[in-house]
């Protein structure tokens, strides 16, 4: 079976070892109440990378898996899930630019997991002053001047303390480093583990959202927008016009989101915005030097800041909702990101077993080299034993022997029996007696575009008198990748001929298909190719089956049972 890189696989399993620690002790850690959770899950995230990296010197490896480990936390139960991704995506980034600046050697391990685990420091600053704003920073002066004086402190100014949390973070980032370097020395060491599983797989899919919840990309829109016309009237209105309207859009938001009412009728959200206003209203008003200091003046900054707060946390919390609509992971699907939507699978597919490998989490905290070498080591065992496999019918014969119609017929029978087949089927086009070309259907949404037409202009790929058109593929694509990601249990690809064998057409998508498969792949291949395509993506067909051989019906039923010996409810 023709997989993805070598590489992307094994970032694939890295990725999902490290959404599993964000996961597991990410929740473990917020529900005790840690202090500094991000900084420690950034040690972790370095320490994982590292061992990985020992384990799997494959160049890229790192970043990649920091992308796929940013993109599965769209099944974390948090409402806000952009700021983490970015940070985690920056992280890997980091680390893997300097393990290619000074090689994969102690220094370059050392170096980049100390400067990565500072990004939760600038990320918390930055992210304090974009909630609340400038007077955020007024604020921290402020009170650490006023800390100084009644603690008879000197010598030691505001910004010293943000230096010794920076260089607290470096020294942790240095010892998850070398933690990790040890981790993956003792990992190539360790014998595979048995074999592994984890809770049921269809748990955990791309940008998951939770049921009966409604997408809007207008929506989606007015959020992104609303947050810089929000900071404008916090700004520059008066506070009995800009209250109101934050308030009212915070309470629309609340009414239509679940996931956000979930989160913010937990104490701490309110009760960090109550302390921030208080301190302001009191440090910011008579305590502020200067002559605009004064009760009203405390009060209305404290105001503005909570009002700049709720609007924060309301609004991106509904961006990250709205980024699971499956309208925007399908527009990032079309952007070429095959590879990354192949290796998201089986991430997705590993996450499971790797989060029952993380075991208890007290356990992995006490003894995190071990439980780091054992984790890796269960993840080349699941590399190794848990490569998916197709189950393939081919649906052949020769020109105009009716094998479209034969599948468009095989679709009707399948939803009749409660299984609505995804994929794609290219219909031929006539005028008159002639073929003039080929349409291509989306079996899923019966969504029909033209696909291949004669005596136009050759802007896209071209076979024999047809022009393929370059909309249409990427038409295809999409419509093979979405029902990829939905998990959809039959998906058909009509057709793989010399194109496809060539590296052209729907190879790409038929390779991305093969490494995360569905229970079934329908495909039409010509009878003289078939041998030349099974050998070219290494395949062993269920079935071969021949227009006027077999009836639609009786294939809709093999496939039925087919489905239901391979995925039993």
């Amino acid at each position: 079976m023709t997989m993805l890189s070598s590489c992307w696989t094994k970032a694939a399993l890295l990725g999902s070892l490290w959404a599993a620690v964000e996961i597991v002790l990410g929740s473990f850690l917020h529900n005790i109440g840690m202090p500094l959770t991000g900084t420690v899950l950034s040690a972790l995230g370095v320490c994982l990378m590292v061992a990985g990296g020992q384990l799997w010197p494959d160049r890229g490896i790192i970043w990649r898996a920091g992308v796929l480990c940013a993109l599965m936390k769209s099944v974390s139960p948090s409402a806000v899930i952009i700021g983490p991704m970015i940070g985690i995506t920056l992280e890997a980034f980091l680390l893997d630019g300097m393990t290619r600046l000074l090689g994969r050697t102690a220094p370059g391990y050392i170096l980049g997991g100390a400067l990565a685990t500072t990004l939760p420091v600038f990320q918390k600053l930055i992210g304090l002053v974009f909630t609340y704003g400038l007077d955020a920073a007024r604020l921290y002066v402020v009170l650490y001047e006023f800390a100084a004086r009644s603690l008879h402190l000197t010598g030691v100014g505001p910004l010293d303390l943000i230096l010794l949390w920076l260089g607290s973070n470096l020294l942790l980032g240095t010892a998850a480093a070398v933690l990790g370097m040890r981790a993956g020395k003792h990992a190539r060491e360790l014998p595979d583990p048995p074999s592994i599983t984890g809770t049921d797989q269809t748990t955990y899919s791309l940008g998951s959202p939770d049921p009966g919840q409604r997408f809007s990309l207008p929506l989606f829109a007015v959020h992104v927008l609303l947050v810089p016309l929000g900071f404008i009237a916090i700004r520059d209105l008066q506070l009995y016009f800009s209250a109101p309207a934050i308030i009212a859009y915070a309470v629309c938001t609340l009414a239509r989101y679940a996931r956000i009412r979930r989160r913010l009728t937990k104490p701490r959200p309110w009760i960090e915005f109550t302390l921030m206003a208080l301190l302001a209203g009191f440090f910011l008003g008579e305590l502020a030097a200067g002559p605009d200091g004064g009760p009203w003046t405390g009060v209305r900054i404290g105001l503005q800041m909570a009002l700049r707060a709720v609007l924060v946390v309301v609004a991106f919390s509904a961006i990250s909702v709205e980024l699971r609509n499956p309208m925007v992971v399908r527009w990032f699907l079309r952007r070429g990101l095959s590879p990354v939507s192949a290796a998201l699978d089986i991430a997705f597919q590993a996450l499971p077993a790797m989060m029952h490998a993380i075991g208890e989490e007290r356990k992995f905290l006490r003894h995190p080299m071990v439980s780091i070498a054992r984790v890796l080591a269960a993840a080349r065992a699941w590399l190794g034993t848990s490569t998916p496999e197709s189950i393939v019918i081919l649906i052949t014969g020769p020109q105009g022997s009716g094998k479209t119609s034969f599948l468009l017929a095989l679709a009707a029978a399948l939803r009749i029996q409660g299984k609505t087949p995804g994929g794609i089927a290219a219909p031929v086009m006539f005028e008159g007696s002639e073929r003039i070309g080929y349409d291509l259907l989306d079996l899923e949404t019966d969504e029909r575009v033209a696909l291949a037409r004669k005596n136009v202009l050759p802007t896209g790929i071209s076979t024999g008198p047809f022009t393929f058109l370059p909309a249409a593929i990427a038409f295809g694509e999409l419509a093979l990748a979405s029902a990829a990601a939905r998990k959809t249990h039959v998906i058909a690809l009509d057709e793989i001929g010399p194109l496809e064998l060539a590296g052209k057409g729907w190879s790409p998508a038929l390779s991305a298909l093969l490494l995360s498969p569905p229970g079934v792949l329908l495909l039409v291949v010509r009878p003289d190719l078939i041998q030349r395509v099974l050998e070219r993506w290494n395949l062993k067909p269920a079935h071969v089956w021949k227009p006027g051989e077999v009836t639609p019906g009786e294939a809709a039923r093999q496939i039925i049972a087919t489905l239901s010996y391979a995925m039993p409810q």
